[in-house]
């Protein structure tokens, strides 16, 4: 308990440099304390030589036994899924994405290691959960403090002394210490967890049950002897189940079998059209079923359903940006001629509510139904100086905008733009209110993008 609060108190209250060395000051008072209680002591370090040195092989020539190689192939299957979380853990902490290549290259750190400790009669190796915690702690990322602190450990490897000053650390003191550690360790795994899309139900089934499973080894460790003796290494931890029934859970989820088309959108009838039904339509039932991502243009959607059959829903949205995109240029203005200056949109009565939702993405339509009469006359003015100028309508995306006078801000610096520039900048501009109109369709039967959006309200 004091080891623990010193932790507390020195992460609280001391900020830079001392705030990196909140377990080292729990390991230092907690063992000081221990020592002046009786519980601690350092008799065996006087006796303890200054220089040893590990003899190799020192039980013997290593001999090759079938079931002593299964036994270990198992083994290092279990720690490859442990170095494996604990690499994801790492790069959570550090903001780096994490690659198979990272994960190869850990995997044959713990190889290489564990091949060395065999030789020096050492356990096998693998990453540690308390040093992944500790790089959360003190926040320090850098590369070369690691390799430093791994050239510090092999000098103190070389020094008995160093080891028997390890060794009288009192075992409450230790276990305050990993208790700090391992929590943060655990927080990562809940930050990472909560990146999975759990309104999949096929998400929620493969966490809760080996989480589940996890906990039930971790509160019953006897469960393993009802198991074959060759067996019940992988019920020696909660991790270790866990792990491996999350992993058999999401082959059976997400790879067995054949896995339905996915959702695109719904008909005026509000049921769902799957992509097998999308690539079955034909041009015509396909514009009709898309037109909504343009304002009665339709060459963009003929030119996206023969790139088609798409293998999935990414591939649709791409064909209809890249059918936009690669038009010529008599194509594209009548493309932006189709859509309405913003002064239109924004102030003409008649412009239904619907319509402008379309358009108007984050902006709350509130906002812009509030706007005063000064923003109204500025708004008509910029879109009269940018259709003199450019001689095409100002269209922007308000989804990407947080209010209304980003919008005069916007087009007032557009205007400073060649015609060349704009025209560029116009057809992003019509490409982007596709895609929200796009995301808008396929929202209910995307749980992908329902979450994002969800996630990013709630950053708002």
């Amino acid at each position: 308990g004091l080891t623990l609060a010193v932790i507390l108190l020195a992460q609280r209250f001391f900020k830079g440099f001392l705030g990196t060395l909140a377990i080292l000051m729990g390991l230092v008072i907690g063992t000081g304390v221990a020592m002046i209680l009786g519980d601690a002591g350092f008799n065996d370090v006087g006796s303890s030589d200054w220089v040893g040195f590990t003899t190799p092989f020192y039980f013997g020539a290593p001999e090759f036994v079938l079931t002593g190689i299964i036994s270990m192939v198992i083994v290092m299957l279990i720690t490859m899924v442990e170095t494996t979380g604990d690499v994801f853990a790492a790069g959570e902490i550090v903001g780096k994405r994490i690659t198979k290549g990272h994960i190869a290259a850990a995997i044959r750190a713990d190889g290489l290691s564990t091949t060395l400790g065999g030789v020096l009669n050492s356990f096998p190796y693998t990453c540690f959960a308390q040093n992944v915690g500790l790089v959360r702690m003190t926040r320090v990322k850098s590369r070369w403090v690691v390799a430093g602190a791994g050239v510090i450990m092999i000098v103190i490897g070389l020094i008995p002394k160093a080891g028997a000053v390890v060794a009288a650390i009192p075992g409450p003191v230790l276990g305050a210490a990993s208790l700090a550690l391992f929590a943060n360790v655990a927080l990562v795994g809940i930050q990472t967890l909560g990146k999975a899309d759990l309104s999949d139900n096929r998400n929620a089934a493969v966490m809760t049950i080996s989480i589940g499973l996890g906990m039930l080894v971790a509160f019953k460790p006897d469960i393993a002897q009802i198991f074959p003796e060759w067996a019940q290494v992988f019920f020696a931890s909660g991790v270790t189940t866990g792990s491996i029934a999350a992993i058999l859970l999401n082959l059976l989820f997400f790879h067995v079998g054949r896995r339905p088309s996915p959702e695109v959108t719904r008909d005026a009838a509000g049921r769902a059209i799957a992509l097998d039904d999308v690539n079955a339509m034909d041009s015509e039932t396909f514009v009709s079923t898309f037109s909504p991502l343009f304002n009665g243009v339709s060459w963009p959607l003929e030119r996206a359903h023969a790139a088609g059959p798409f293998g999935s829903v990414q591939e649709l949205r791409d064909a209809v940006q890249e059918a936009v995109l690669t038009a010529d240029r008599e194509e594209h203005t009548d493309l932006i001629g189709s859509y309405p200056s913003m002064a239109e949109l924004l102030l003409d009565d008649n412009t239904a509510d619907e319509r402008l939702s379309s358009f108007a993405g984050s902006v709350a339509l509130e906002d812009l139904d509030s706007m005063d009469d000064v923003e109204q006359e500025q708004l008509r003015e910029l879109s009269t100086s940018y259709q003199e100028r450019f001689g095409l309508p100002f269209v922007m995306c308000l989804g990407r905008l947080d209010s209304r006078s980003q919008i005069i801000s916007e087009g007032v610096r557009r205007l400073e733009n060649s015609p060349a520039q704009e025209r560029l900048q116009l057809l992003g501009e019509v490409v982007e209110i596709a895609n929200d109109r796009f995301n808008h369709m396929i929202a209910d039967a995307s749980p992908v993008a329902s979450a994002w959006k969800s996630k990013f309200n709630h950053l708002d």
